[in-house]
This record gives structure tokens, C-alpha cells and sequence, in this order.
């Protein structure tokens, strides 16, 4: 057996690349499409990017806005009226807007911490039947109010709050919601019902939502990707390890994974202004978010308050609202960070471009805060 040598241990350790901040950003503005717009179909889009954050019905519209050149609410609508895209609980626990085909897969990995609880906590209960019986009775669409009643009459103990029954269903079963749940302007109480596409083995579930997590934001580390997915790190480690990947460090000399000849643009590349939506994915990728917040603003803790942000040289400086009145939709900035005068001229033409598409019909649009 031939041993290889400590200094050569240590020769290799010292080839691998580190990138710098300045990458990293660069990186995840290419490939989250905010270097430049693109034409693509909203569910095409999305399968790209990863499912975006759809607690706020208009948000996965405006993050669209920010990427795809042309785009229209209403094509969003219609993709999800076709069930090409769908409206579901994913990844933390939160909403989603999902690609339908691949939904299954993000279902899989985003469930496994909760199942670890659901057989913890309901040892009395036999999976199978209760995936069985559930699963026929949500054939037909219910509500939270109908299927707290139904887990309360039928399983002991599942259903003592409401919380309890909104994870309970979400984690047993991949449910997803009916249009128009998903629409910009909709605002009914969803209606659920079982997607019966089959669901993968985790080790296949793992290995094709990782490979989308690092298309979409890496170089990430181990920890980025058990944030981002809600899961733990033994949830993917064998799906990470079917991936042909290669491997960077950090500026902390953190270890960080992507795929093989995924776009890494130089630190000098030019990142325009962008206005993102409540809750971006960007924003919650990663365990370590300076390459898209910087450090001085984490204290404002927008990823929890759900501001719609600014970004300015690929970072967040800024967050923006719409103030509307009967004849003027005024854009109100916030700026969290200095903004550089070169930045200015950028933040006025997004903040017009973004109020149109929030409000086809308005007069006037004023710009307030810069």
C-alpha cells in the first residue's frame, strides 16, 4: 500500500482555491440571475433558482420581476393554474412556490427532521395507516379547519393545537394547495389536497435538491446547505456524496462545495441595482450570509422582519415599501448602509420599473428616502 506523504497532504491542502467575498457575491448574483435578466418560463425559472418564498402572495411575482426580462404576473397565474408550478409547505416549515416535477424531491428532504419527530412523539400510531387513510381522505380538497377536525377525531393527541395539526399534515403527506392559492391578489382560505406524484428514496431526493441548492447558490458549505433546507447535515450527506463536486475555501478557511465548472465570475464583475421581494432566497441560503448581507446589518434582522431589500454591488443597502394613494404610488427607500451617488441613478429607474409592475394602472410614481 503506498502512504502518501504528510507534505504532500499538506501541498494539496495548500492548492485549493480561496475566493474571496467579493466572488462569492459575484457568484450568487450570477446565479440567482440578478447580473442580468433572462427570458424564461416562470416554472422553468423557478427550478432554477430553487422554490421561492411565497408567505407573501406577491412576493414570488416581484422576485421574478428582479430576473426574468419581460415577465407578467399573469404568466406566473398560468403556470400555476396548470399545476406546472405549486403553492406548498417546504422548506423551515414556510411557503413556497415549487416546480411541480420536482416538488416530490424538495417534499423528501425538507420532511425528514419532522418525521424524525412525528415517530418520536407518535409511537402509538402506525405510519403506514395513517399515510393510507390520510392520504385517501385528502383526495378531496380540505382546509386547516377540516383536517384539524379530521386528525382531532381520528388520532389521539395529533391535533391539541392548531400547529400541531398544520405540521402533523405537512409532514406525513406532501400537500400542496389549489389555485388560486399562489395568485398575486389571493387571499381565500387554501384549500389542500395530496400530490400523488411518487415520492424518491432520500439518498435520490438529496442528491437532486443539493444539486440544484449549489446551481442555484454555491459555493456553499455543509452548514449553508442544513440552513437553507431545514434539515440536518446526516439528511443529505449521502446525496452530497453522489455529486461529482469540488471543493474552495473561504476567507474564514470554511470549507465550501459546488459542481464542476459552475459559472464563478471575478470579484471586479459589475452587479447592477436590484429591488428583491419579502423573505429572498438569497438572503436565507446560507448559515454565513455576508456575501449578500453585510455583517454591521444583521442586527436589523431583515430575513425575519420579511423587508423587501435593496441590493447595491450585489449586498443589501437598502430596504423599500410602496406608499399608495388614489393618483401617486410614491417608493419609499430606506437605505440601511451608505449608498454610493453612482448607485442613485440605478435606484431610480428600478423603483419605477418595480411600481409599474405592482401597479399597472398608476399615474405617477415619486421616489422618496434617497
Amino acid at each position: 500500500r503506498h502512504l502518501v506523504s504528510p507534505a504532500r497532504v499538506c501541498e494539496a491542502a495548500r492548492r485549493v482555491r480561496t475566493l474571496t467575498r467579493k466572488e462569492l457575491t459575484a457568484a450568487l448574483a450570477e446565479r440567482q440571475l440578478l447580473r442580468e435578466r433572462v427570458r424564461l418560463e416562470p416554472a422553468e425559472a423557478i427550478r432554477v433558482l430553487t422554490p421561492l418564498q411565497a408567505q407573501d402572495p406577491p412576493a414570488p411575482y416581484i422576485a421574478l420581476a428582479a430576473r426574468l426580462d419581460g415577465f407578467e404576473r399573469a404568466e406566473l397565474e398560468a403556470a400555476i393554474n396548470a399545476r406546472a408550478v405549486v403553492k406548498t409547505t417546504i422548506m423551515r416549515l414556510t411557503l413556497h412556490l415549487v416546480a411541480a416535477a420536482e416538488y416530490p424531491a424538495y417534499h423528501r428532504l425538507s420532511t425528514a427532521v419532522r418525521m424524525r419527530r412525528v415517530r418520536k412523539e407518535f409511537t402509538h400510531l402506525d405510519e403506514e395507516e395513517v399515510v393510507e387513510e390520510l392520504g385517501r381522505w385528502l383526495q378531496q380538497p380540505r382546509t386547516n379547519a377540516e383536517i384539524r377536525e379530521h386528525l382531532h377525531a381520528r388520532y389521539d393527541g395529533v391535533a391539541e393545537t392548531e400547529w400541531g395539526s398544520f405540521w402533523f399534515a405537512r409532514s406525513v403527506l406532501p400537500l400542496v394547495q389549489l389555485p388560486p392559492a399562489g395568485h398575486w391578489k389571493d387571499r381565500r382560505r387554501a384549500s389542500f389536497v395530496v400530490d400523488r406524484r411518487p415520492l424518491p428514496s432520500e439518498q435520490d431526493a438529496a442528491a437532486l435538491v443539493l444539486e440544484r441548492y449549489l446551481a442555484a447558490f454555491g459555493p456553499a458549505s455543509r452548514r449553508d446547505m442544513a440552513s437553507w433546507a431545514g434539515a440536518a447535515q446526516r439528511d443529505f450527506a449521502a446525496g452530497l456524496e453522489r455529486l461529482t463536486t469540488v471543493t474552495y475555501r473561504d476567507e474564514k478557511d470554511v470549507e465550501l462545495f459546488d459542481l464542476p465548472d459552475a459559472p464563478l465570475p471575478p470579484a471586479g464583475t459589475k452587479l447592477p441595482v436590484r429591488f428583491l421581494s419579502r423573505w429572498e432566497q438569497p438572503l436565507l441560503a446560507y448559515a454565513d450570509r455576508d456575501r449578500i448581507i453585510p455583517p454591521e446589518l444583521l442586527p436589523l434582522r431583515l430575513t425575519h422582519s420579511g423587508d423587501q431589500t435593496i441590493t447595491v454591488d450585489g449586498r443589501v443597502a437598502a430596504s423599500w415599501k410602496l406608499e399608495r394613494s388614489a393618483r401617486l404610488t410614491r417608493v419609499r427607500v430606506i437605505p440601511h448602509t451608505h449608498i454610493p451617488r453612482r448607485a442613485h441613478g440605478q435606484i431610480r429607474a428600478e423603483a419605477k420599473r418595480i411600481a409599474r409592475f405592482c401597479e399597472p394602472a398608476l399615474e405617477k410614481v415619486e421616489l422618496a428616502g434617497l
